[in-house]
């Protein structure tokens, strides 16, 4: 049993960082490292991408729930964990500082 809560909570933790990972990657480090502006319009459909994503990801973990021969609570808690600990990757700061200040 706690083999199998260990390795749920391990494997969990590596798809949500993965997931999460791979969302930094793509929803934000182009902005950080681009020179454009975003408006504020775009922010906001960025971290409404976000939050589909995050709850795509926790709602994969739960319909597989018969299918993953681990613990699935612990598989599930990991993952959230994962995905809301690699969102602590991107630099808000920065983030915001490419945003205009207003639309135009």
């Amino acid at each position: 049993m706690i083999t199998s809560c260990a390795a749920g909570a391990l494997a969990g933790l590596v798809y949500g960082f993965l997931i999460g990972f791979i969302k930094y990657a793509c929803l934000w480090k182009t902005i950080i490292k681009s020179d454009r502006e975003l408006t504020s319009g775009a922010l906001y459909a960025r971290m409404g991408i976000s939050w589909a994503t995050n709850f795509a990801v926790l709602l994969l973990v739960f319909l597989m729930r018969d299918i993953i021969p681990l613990n699935f609570a612990a598989v599930l808690i990991a993952a959230a964990v994962g995905l809301s600990l690699s969102g602590k990757l991107a630099p808000v700061g920065e983030i915001v500082s490419h945003v205009k200040e207003k639309d135009s």
